[in-house]
This record gives structure tokens, sequence and C-alpha cells, in this order.
């Protein structure tokens, strides 16, 4: 089979190379062979190959953690998922080849409609924006959300769960391209934040009053300036750090506000960090990916795939990622020649 390979850690452009593999062999114990059909592609996909991620895979290793596909055999004990299913998973790495095995708590049985590409976006991107608005922020109907990064794939699916949970949401994103994408997918309000400064637009918006739950995937001074356009007992999510900055949160503004500010990590529930194991979170896990199932399924949210590249044309994928190029997600399409 043909898959990206990274054998030292280091720069995409350089590290991540197109070869000739073996397939992998018969899964193990709780194991599955997916034939994956596509894989998608992030920002942290470029911190993964450089070994700057949170979790460094063990060289040689095939990147790519977003994935849809068909089970083609499963391991013993295995009773999540049977061959021939069509899944969604969030694997360790593998996804940027032809075949991957992986724990069968990794995949999510998606219906034979939905195409591999949504499902790819739907089992990190909307099941992280679920998890930070419906489980940890509890956001509520009439609330006021505030959605940075509203045209990448976490930004767009929270964009699109606010409005499904009845929240008014205030999309910003940078340039027409990408606030057109905020208003596509149901945004009430667009602001560009490469003509306004968002925090002033945003009180203007709200009459003085602030937000309730801010969505922050991008860090340092936007996570300043959003704490500043809070309401009374506001809720800050920290999701990322796109700008590269890991902000200081200023803990006098928390007390004067009775802001709360939490994270959300997603790695957690599929055993990514520390303290977490699929096993011990499958319930919770199961029951996020049941609710945005169950939005699709109703119609209320809508996976934009911004663009498809082929295996051989990696490279290209990663450059459009990175340049903000893409509205909604990226993937790699896995073709014939790939297996």
């Amino acid at each position: 089979m043909r898959a990206i390979i990274v054998r030292n850690y280091g720069p995409y452009q350089e590290e991540a190379k197109l070869e000739t593999v073996p397939k992998p062999e018969a899964p193990g114990t709780g194991e599955v062979l997916i034939r994956n059909k596509t894989a998608g592609v992030s920002f942290a996909t470029s911190l993964n190959i450089a070994g700057k991620y949170q979790r460094k895979p063990p060289l040689p290793f095939v990147p790519g953690t977003e994935v849809g596909g068909i089970v083609e055999a499963v391991g013993p004990n295995v009773s999540r998922v049977a061959v021939g299913d069509h899944v969604m998973c969030s694997v360790d790495s593998g996804g940027m080849s032809g075949f991957n095995v992986t724990s069968e708590f990794s995949c999510h049985k998606i219906p034979i409609e939905m195409s591999f590409a949504a499902g790819s976006m739907l089992i990190t991107s909307y099941t992280t924006s679920y998890g930070a608005l419906v489980r940890r922020a509890n956001l509520k109907a009439g609330e006021i959300l505030l959605v940075h990064g509203a045209a990448g794939a976490v930004g767009l699916a929270a964009v699109e769960i606010g409005k499904a949970v009845g929240a008014i949401v205030i999309a910003v994103a940078g340039g027409e391209k990408h606030c057109q994408a905020a208003q596509r997918h149901g945004a009430d309000h667009i602001i560009d934040h490469r003509q306004s400064n968002f925090r002033d637009v945003v009180m203007e918006i709200t009459n003085g009053r602030g937000v309730d739950v801010v969505y922050d995937s991008i860090g340092g001074e936007v996570t300043h300036q959003s704490i500043r356009a809070m309401a009374w007992e506001g809720r800050l999510l920290t999701i990322g750090y796109a700008c590269g900055e890991i902000p200081q949160i200023p803990a006098n503004m928390l007390l004067l506000k009775n802001i709360s500010a939490m994270g959300f990590n997603l790695g957690h529930f599929f055993g990514w960090s520390p303290g977490g194991s699929r096993e011990q979170h499958i319930d919770v896990l199961d029951e996020m990916v049941a609710g945005v199932l169950k939005l699709h399924a109703d119609g209320k949210i809508n996976p934009e795939i911004g663009a498809e590249f082929s295996l051989s044309d990696f490279r290209q994928a990663m450059d459009a990622v990175i340049d903000r190029k893409v509205d909604g997600k990226c993937v790699i399409m896995i073709e014939s020649e790939d297996y």
C-alpha cells in the first residue's frame, strides 16, 4: 500500500514522504483493520510531523488522526463494529495510508449515506465543538456565543452547534471569503477581524452586555480581548492556540465578572492524555458522538469539505491548511492505487 511516512521529526515539506510499504498485519485482540477512504488534514498534523504536538508518535509513523473508512477485518473480542461497517475513527496515527489498524474504541459507525469525508470531519471537529459547548459550557437557547476562527473546521462546527442549541452566534473570521463561510452556516452576526476590533463590535451588538460563552481556538491577545467582551458569569472555552501563543489569563478579570474559564480536550476521552483511556471514557465519548450524529440526522449540521487532495498531493494539502485557504475541512481522498 502507499502511505505518507515520517521517519524524522521536522517540517512536513521535508519529512513527510510518499512511500510504498507493506499492508498492516491482521488486527489483534480488540483491534480493527480499516480500509481508509478519507483522512482529515489540520494544523495539528503539521505539529505532529514536526514533533511539536502534545504527544510524539514513535518514529517512523504515518500521520493522520481523523479517518473515514470501511472495516476490512476485526480481531478477537471486537463487538463494536463488524466487517463492512462504514466508520469514522479518531486514531493515534495511520490516516494517510491505504489501511490502518486501530482499537475498536476508536471507531464509530456512520450511516451508509454519509460521506466518508463528512465522517472524518465529524469525529474530531464536531465532537470537539459539541463536547465543549454542550458538555462543558452547557450552552443554552437564547444565550450569546462568540466563535473565533469561525471558518475553520472546529469553528464552523461551533457555529452550527451553537445555532442548533438555539444560541445567538457571533462569528469572527478573517477576510470576506471566510466571513461568508460562517454566514452560510448560520451565524447571526459576522465580524471580520481584519476590518474591525472584534471586542468593540461585540459590545455594540450586545448593547454593552457582552457574550455568555466564548469559543476560543486562537489564544494570545484574542483570549484577553474576549474576556473583556464577556457578560457577567460568562464562560470562556479554551480549545487551542492557533496563533502560537498560550495566553496568561488575568485572574482578576475572572473575579470581577464571575467568569468561568474552562478547557476541553477531546483527546482525553480517546486516551491521548494523562489519565485518559478509551475504555474508561467510552460511555461519555459515545454520548457526545451520538449527539453529533443526531444533529446530522436532523439536518441541523452540514459539514463543509473545503478542499480535497490525493495522497500524492499531501504537501499541497498541508500548505492549503497552513495558509488558511480552506473553509471547513481539508481532506485527503484515498484512491484505489493507494491500497
